[in-house]
């Protein structure tokens, strides 16, 4: 079973709509101004998708029942 939080489907989101902008810069001089902040939305989603996987380990501890 795959488990998935906020963070990770956050961070997919970011990094599909950087991945976007930054094709948008390749084609259109106008686009290409706001490229490095292109890389920093990329760069913040990633960090997302890092956060989410840590926060399902850290879940993922052992269960103790009493």
């Amino acid at each position: 079973m795959v488990k998935t939080n906020g963070e990770i489907i956050a961070g997919i989101a970011m990094v599909f709509i950087s991945l976007l902008f930054i094709y948008a810069g390749a084609v259109n001089s106008v686009w290409a101004i706001i490229l490095p902040a292109d890389y920093l939305i990329t760069a913040i989603g990633i960090a997302l998708i890092v956060l989410g996987v840590m926060t399902l380990k850290k879940e993922e501890g052992p269960v103790y029942h009493h």
